[in-house]
């Protein structure tokens, strides 16, 4: 369910700069690993520079993460379908600290942890922090 098709979720996604980083990236990598091999050589660059094209090719569209407003859940994508869900599903509490600037998430035990949103979109971030309770 996209965020069209639901008013509850708030998508943010990668930075661009990131994304197409990651692409950039990849070319030269996948580049690097096919001109090695062709001299004779072992590489894994051949491997690992097509798999960062495709992640920072996906991360044009696919959204980084997705907070439910309704259920209070975290949903956390990985560009390659990987899917890690925070928050009430789990007998958790997302919230944004005021006092650290973080996304965190109070765990079952109460001990705070924090959600990494490194390289994500600013103008989206500050969107989910709008709807995040506060502490």
């Amino acid at each position: 369910m996209t965020t069209q098709q639901n008013p509850h979720l708030v998508a943010v996604r990668l930075s661009t700069g990131f994304a197409v980083l990651e692409i950039v990236l990849g070319a030269v990598l996948g580049l690097v690993g096919l001109l090695v091999i062709l001299a004779g050589g072992f590489s894994v660059w051949i491997v690992l520079g097509p798999l960062f094209l495709i992640m920072g090719i996906l991360s044009l569209s696919k959204p980084y993460c997705t907070y439910d407003t309704a259920t209070g859940a975290l949903y956390l994508h990985s560009p390659l379908g990987i899917k890690y869900t925070y928050g009430a599903p789990k007998g958790e509490r997302v919230y944004f600290d005021r006092a650290t600037s973080k996304v965190m998430r109070a765990r079952q035990n109460g001990a705070p942890r924090k959600v990494s949103m490194f390289s994500v979109n600013r103008e989206e971030l500050a969107r989910l922090i709008s709807v995040l309770p506060q502490a």
